[in-house]
Formats: C-alpha cells, sequence, structure tokens
C-alpha cells in the first residue's frame, strides 16, 4: 500500500474530499456574504452534492490512508484497526470531527442559516491544516507553515468553494453585471492571499529552483501552479472583459466559471497529492 499508485489514489480521494468540502462551504459563505437572503434555484442541491462527494471521498481516503499506517490491505485488519485509528491518531479523531462539522453546516444549509453553515463548515476547511506539513514539522518553521496553510486553505476555499453558487447566482439574477462586479472585488482579495501564501509555503517547503524539477512535490506543484496560471488568466478574462459586457455576455461568462471550477478542481487533486508527498524540506533534500 505504500507504492507510487497507491500514494496519487490517496491523494486523488483527498483532493476530491476537499473538494466536496469546499463547495458545502462555497455555496455557504456566498449566501451568508456575497448575495444574502439569495433564492437561486439548486442551492441546497448544490450543498448535497458537495457533502456527498466529500463524504465518498473521505471513506475512500479514510481507508486508504488507515491501509497505509498498518501496512496491509486486508479488509479484516483495517476494520478491526479502526476504532484505534479514531482514538489514537490526530488523523482519525480530526478527520471524524471535519466530517461531523460538515454534516452539521449541511442541516444549516437545508434549513436556510447559511451563516451558521459558513462557520461550520469554514472550520472544517480550516482544520484541514492539522492534517498538513506544517502541523507534522512543529517548531517555529512548522508554525509559520502551519499559519500559511490557513490562509491559503482559507483563499482557496473562499474563492474556488464560491465559483459554482456564483453560476447559478448569475443565471438567476436579473442584475448580473452587480453581482459579477461584487464577487470581482471579492476574489481580487481572494487571489493576492492565495498566490501570497503559496510562494510562501513553496519557499520554505521547496527551497531551490532545481528541486521542482528533479523531485516529486517539485513537479506536483508544478502542475498546481500551472492549473492556478490558468484560473487566474480566465478570471483576469472575466475582470477585464466579460463583465464589462454584461448582461449579452452572460453565457461566456458562465462558460469561463465553468473552465475555472475545472481548473479548481485539477488543482485540488495536486493539493491533495502533495499532502502525501513528503516536501524537500522535510526529506532533508533542501
Amino acid at each position: 500500500m505504500d507504492g507510487p499508485a497507491w500514494l496519487l489514489l490517496r491523494g486523488v480521494c483527498r483532493g476530491l474530499h476537499l473538494a466536496g468540502y469546499i463547495c458545502v462551504f462555497g455555496t455557504a459563505l456566498y449566501c451568508a456574504a456575497l448575495e444574502p437572503g439569495s433564492r437561486a434555484p439548486g442551492l441546497r442541491r448544490l450543498a448535497w452534492a458537495g457533502f456527498a462527494l466529500a463524504l465518498a471521498a473521505g471513506i475512500g481516503w479514510f481507508w486508504l490512508e488507515s491501509a497505509y499506517i498498518l501496512g496491509t490491505g486486508k479488509p479484516g485488519v483495517i476494520l478491526a484497526a479502526l476504532p484505534r485509528i479514531i482514538a489514537a491518531t490526530r488523523f482519525g479523531w480530526l478527520t471524524l470531527a471535519r466530517m461531523g462539522l460538515l454534516l452539521a453546516a449541511l442541516a444549516g444549509a437545508q434549513t436556510r442559516r447559511w451563516r451558521g453553515a459558513a462557520a461550520l463548515s469554514g472550520a472544517g476547511v480550516l482544520a484541514q491544516s492539522g492534517l498538513g506539513h506544517g502541523a507534522a514539522m512543529g517548531g517555529g518553521e512548522g508554525a509559520a507553515l502551519f499559519l500559511l496553510s490557513l490562509l491559503h486553505i482559507g483563499a482557496a476555499a473562499s474563492w474556488l468553494g464560491t465559483l459554482p453558487t456564483l453560476a447559478l447566482g448569475l443565471r438567476a439574477s436579473p442584475q448580473p453585471a452587480c453581482l459579477a462586479r461584487r464577487y470581482s472585488r471579492f476574489g481580487v482579495i481572494c487571489v493576492a492571499v492565495l498566490l501570497l501564501s503559496a510562494l510562501a509555503q513553496y519557499g520554505l517547503l521547496i527551497g531551490r529552483a532545481r528541486l521542482l524539477l528533479s523531485t516529486a512535490y517539485g513537479a506536483t506543484a508544478l502542475f498546481k501552479a500551472a492549473q492556478l496560471a490558468g484560473l487566474l488568466g480566465l478570471a483576469g478574462r472575466n475582470r477585464l472583459c466579460l463583465t464589462p459586457a454584461l448582461p449579452r455576455s452572460r453565457a461566456a461568462l458562465l462558460g469561463s466559471i465553468a473552465g475555472e471550477i475545472a481548473l479548481g478542481v485539477l488543482a485540488l487533486l495536486a493539493a491533495g497529492v502533495l499532502m502525501q508527498l513528503a516536501p524537500p524540506a522535510m526529506a532533508g533534500m533542501g
């Protein structure tokens, strides 16, 4: 359970779990802060879809991670050890607690208590940092990485998580230009925090430019950076070209947002794999 294919599978499940979690958080955040009182069709269904993805991928990730911890793929051994993994490992109890927060957030979303749902799911999103490299490192550098991870995950979740809900809002809004301009200002802040925190993290975790090409961690980080570059390109086009032309550019803007969502999912999959890999800073390669 320790080969490259298993590592990739654990990373993909972790990335999909995070994508579903972020979808629930983004839906709640959008309805609580960006368009309060929104009645766009499909909001609660979107929250349910995010929860289903987070749950299914989370179960897969938990099972595969447990098999990795135990060093066996035997179902009987894994099942027998699950209570011990949940009780005795940070991975176990924190993952279970995060799913509890997500379930409570979903309940709030179904009754349109969007602020509570955003707070609960936001706490669960940020708690992912407790399973990251900074938390594993310890010391001053680990504390810095933990703080950077909170900023990075929070900004990514706030931006990427609200994109599906923005698409629903733009389809239903009689004034799409006002909504798009308001969202654009919010997006600029998220992007700035995302990029600055990413650069600082890569500096601490990778260090030297040559390690971007000579390590699996560096190559995966480059792939993630390429998706972010594509996201920035689409976001810039939306802000500078498509938003000023609304409402006649509504269809083109919705298509561009769909492209952003696709690239965002790829970036989250890469992030999931990165969180499974040991960075050069932890492997003594820097």
